[in-house]
């Protein structure tokens, strides 16, 4: 005898919580979205896209909805894709057109 009373319950494990990260995974699809009509622009889209790929792989470790981590973290690569090879053929004009101006 104790002096504790006895339980009639058993004891309950609750299951481990994931964080929510349901902002998160929105976030980096909102910015992968962001960055895909950004990729247009010089530097502006890589900068936005990486920042969404960082975003988004966080998301989905992170987060109770993978599947909008995937979605942007494909956006925010395309972006990326897109933004190098924009910036490719600016830098090649922008030569040319100096190139043009010497001769």
């Amino acid at each position: 005898m104790s002096g504790k009373p006895a339980s009639s319950r058993p004891a309950v494990e609750l299951p481990p919580t994931r964080v929510r990260a349901d902002g998160l995974a929105r976030a980096a699809v909102i910015v992968g979205i962001v960055a895909f009509a950004a990729g247009w622009a010089p530097v502006l889209g890589f900068v936005i896209g990486a920042v969404g790929v960082i975003l988004s792989l966080s998301a989905r470790r992170r987060s109770n909805r993978p599947e909008l981590g995937t979605a942007g973290l494909i956006l925010s690569l395309v972006a990326v894709a897109t933004n190098i090879v924009i910036d490719i053929f600016v830098v090649v004009s922008l030569v040319g057109q100096i190139n043009n101006l010497t001769a």
